[in-house]
């Protein structure tokens, strides 16, 4: 698995030919997109048609994938790209473990807990999509792997659905 993830890693990963352009792009598509979401996410929970425990599910589900990916990364250290020596990196960065990716992981939990709600889904679909732009930025720049950006979107998903399950099941016990 390892292999794969290596050969994915340095097939997306920009090198000394990459366009200068391309990778000023990606400088920006790897922290930008955040608080575009974050914003998306406010006006989302803000308006007056969503209810608050769209608001709480938001919340407790973030927390959770958060929670979840620092444990995942306390429990088994996985060098970044540039740790290694693999690939290039292009913005500067503290070898600190890089799977699951903190910046994917907030990002698809911000969507998925949209996506599992019925009236939020346009926000969801949104935010997924600036989820995946900035995993190619963070692994076009050299700082992740593909699996760090697939874990993460698993932890955030699982997340998710462990959260809407709870709200499910609170409403309806057995």
């Amino acid at each position: 698995m390892y292999s794969l993830n290596h050969q994915l890693f340095l097939i997306l990963n920009a090198d000394e030919t990459s366009p200068v352009f391309l990778i000023a792009i990606a400088r920006f598509l790897a922290e930008w997109p955040i608080g575009l979401a974050l914003i998306i996410a406010f006006f989302t929970l803000a308006s007056r048609k969503t209810e608050r425990v769209v608001v709480m599910r938001l919340l407790l589900t973030v927390a959770l994938a958060m929670f979840t990916a620092y444990a995942i990364r306390k429990i088994h250290y996985n060098p970044r790209p540039f740790v290694i020596d693999l690939g290039q990196a292009f913005i500067s960065h503290a070898a600190t473990s890089s799977f699951p990716s903190f910046h994917g992981t907030l990002l698809f939990s911000m969507a998925a807990s949209l996506l599992f709600s019925h009236n939020e889904r346009f926000p969801g679909v949104l935010i997924l999509l600036l989820g995946f732009i900035t995993a190619w930025a963070r692994i076009f720049l050299g700082v992740h792997y593909p699996l760090d950006m697939f874990g993460a979107l698993v932890t955030a998903f699982l997340s998710a659905a462990i959260v809407h399950w709870c709200f499910l099941f609170r409403r309806h016990p057995a």
